[in-house]
């Protein structure tokens, strides 16, 4: 007897996508705003260079990844109307997302202030936020692949 596969429609991966980079962003941003918040020194002027990078970041990198993502969505196995739901992100980049992980316990446990890793993180995070609009946009209407990813 085969093993079932946890199958879900495309509308579902594509609201997977959609929550996973948004509450992961969020993560991001609330643990740098503690570590802002708990600083001595005045901060704006490294949140500012922090949230101009992750709006950057986000619109010029992670955008084009996420509506690539939709689309390798919308032509994953055409033939069926449901998908396993791990597919919401391509296999590589699991492996990116776990380099991720342990980049940033890497960088906890590293000598940087929690001022520069806030930095990184508020970057980080806004950029995963910014991004995660293409996959909520796609999920407000009926699931139709972009046709074209530039």
């Amino acid at each position: 007897m085969p093993i079932p596969e946890p199958a879900v429609k495309r509308t579902t991966l594509v609201l997977s996508a959609a929550v996973v980079w948004t509450l992961v962003g969020l993560f991001l941003a609330v643990r740098a705003a503690l570590w802002f918040r708990s600083s001595t020194r005045p901060v704006f002027w490294l949140i500012l260079p922090a949230l101009a990078a992750g709006f950057l970041k986000g619109h010029f990198i992670f955008s084009k990844l996420a509506r690539r993502n939709i689309r390798r969505i919308g032509e994953l196995a055409p033939h069926k109307e449901k998908i396993c739901i791990f597919a919401f992100q391509a296999l590589q980049s699991y492996a990116i997302i776990l380099g991720m992980i342990i980049l940033g316990i890497l960088l906890r446990h590293s000598s940087l202030s929690r001022q520069v890793l806030a930095v990184i993180y508020l970057a980080i995070g806004t950029a995963l936020v910014y991004a995660s609009a293409p996959y909520w946009r796609e999920r407000r209407g009926s699931f139709h692949p972009p046709v074209t990813v530039r």
